[in-house]
């Protein structure tokens, strides 16, 4: 037998901005939001298809959407949005940006931790733990920041997808950043980025156009992952952004084109490097249940947003001080295995719990593990007693068995 030595430099290169998962060995990217990558196993896989059913009364699906594609702007990916409702333009246009310093708007979260965390200490000494969990692995409702990012610097191309240049300066691109929602990403990224935008041309059938322009935007920038690479070259990763898809502004010819669509953009992402976040009004389809089922089938991972804001159910209830919403994972993204990676990897559904909610401060948007307030409220109510002078007012003449009025009864013990 003859052995041969592994050289590094033929080995193939991850694109930028890309990881492989520790479960399964699935190439990754991110979403943009840390505890959603914690949710679907520690990121999207390369070449699967992300549904994200949206609220009724907000627009945070379309908040996800702008995450995914922020984060592949940071990355040094190439991003491609479809919109039929708004423009693609001004939605690049409206993206958030890299925080520049840790401080943001949990400002106040953090002080209120320090201050629990100083009341506990103080109050340590005489309060005691029972043995039995002194060791126990302390709670976490959420998944902790990264810290910020810094500034990408302006490359001469990023958009090809033999990917030469996503790493000319040397630096590696980040996996998942910090982004400040208070922040627009500036017009020389988007020019140095250069953003695809599907526009689909007035027709009897939108979804066959767009395919058809993935397809074309695919194969002419060598996305493909059935053409083989040059040698020494890196691969780029391609983000497609899809807006609200079925929604009344898109054109079809019968309701089965949708079905179609979602069948063949998945076919077209297992074989190439990239990835596709689609948003869907799935509220619009309440009456017809199944239309949105069979379109779930079609699908890599479905999650839902669920809003408080316009809900009669949960507009008196305590929990909405802390949370903004439910958010449910219905499908996770399975591929070379058998279990999604989440269920050993995932910090919030562990072992398959759906117990989430969501939370929008002034800079982040964050998925955390729902749990409902104390009872009684989060600080303590206390009573203080009476003045001396006024129970002593209010207390009644004793008389009893040989007492006199004004005197203590010698029998009263």
């Amino acid at each position: 037998m003859s052995f041969r030595k592994r050289n590094a430099d033929q080995q193939p290169k991850l694109p930028p901005g890309s990881r492989l998962s520790a479960y399964n060995g699935q190439l990754l990217i991110s979403t943009g939001v840390p505890s959603l990558d914690d949710i679907i196993g520690g990121g999207l896989p390369v070449g699967t298809v992300l549904l994200i059913k949206e609220d009724r009364a907000t627009t945070y699906a379309q908040l996800l959407l702008k995450y995914f594609l922020a984060q592949g702007m940071a990355s040094g990916h190439h991003c491609a949005l479809a919109s039929r409702d708004e423009e693609a333009d001004e939605l690049l246009r409206n993206l958030m940006w890299l925080a520049t310093s840790g401080a943001n708007d949990d400002d106040d979260d953090h002080d209120a931790a320090a201050k629990s965390a100083a009341r506990s200490n103080a109050e340590g000494d005489r309060l005691k733990i029972a043995w039995r969990y002194a060791h126990l692995k302390k709670f976490e409702t959420g998944v902790r920041q990264a810290s910020p990012s810094p500034q990408p610097q302006t490359q001469s191309s990023t958009s090809g997808g033999d990917g030469k240049s996503s790493a000319s300066n040397g630096e590696p691109k980040p996996y998942c950043s910090l982004f400040d929602l208070t922040k627009k990403i500036p017009e020389s990224v988007l020019e140095e980025t250069k953003p695809t935008v599907l526009d689909n041309a007035d027709g009897e059938d939108d979804y066959a156009t767009l395919l058809e322009n993935i397809r074309k935007l695919i194969l002419e920038n060598n996305f493909s992952s059935a053409i083989p690479a040059k040698p020494n070259t890196m691969r780029n990763v391609l983000r497609i952004g899809i807006h609200s898809l079925a929604s009344p502004s898109w054109q079809n010819k019968s309701s089965c084109d949708l079905y179609k669509f979602f069948h063949a953009l998945r076919g077209l992402l297992r074989f190439s490097f990239g990835a596709a976040v689609v948003t869907i009004p799935a509220y619009l389809y309440d009456e017809a249940p199944n239309f949105v089922k069979r379109i779930e089938h079609m699908v890599d991972a479905v999650v839902e947003v669920e809003s408080f804001a316009g809900s009669m159910v949960h507009n008196d209830a305590p929990y909405t001080q802390n949370y903004h919403g439910f958010f449910y994972v219905h499908k996770l993204p399975v591929l070379n295995s058998l279990l999604p990676p989440s269920t050993k990897l995932s910090v919030l559904s562990a072992g398959g719990s759906n117990d989430l909610a969501f939370k929008l401060r002034r800079k982040r948007f964050a998925i955390e593990t729902f749990h409902l307030p104390p009872e009684g409220g989060v600080s303590e109510r206390r009573t203080e007693p009476p003045p001396s002078s006024e129970t002593k007012k209010k207390q009644p003449k004793k008389i009893g068995c040989g007492s006199t009025p004004g005197k203590t009864d010698p029998l009263e013990f």
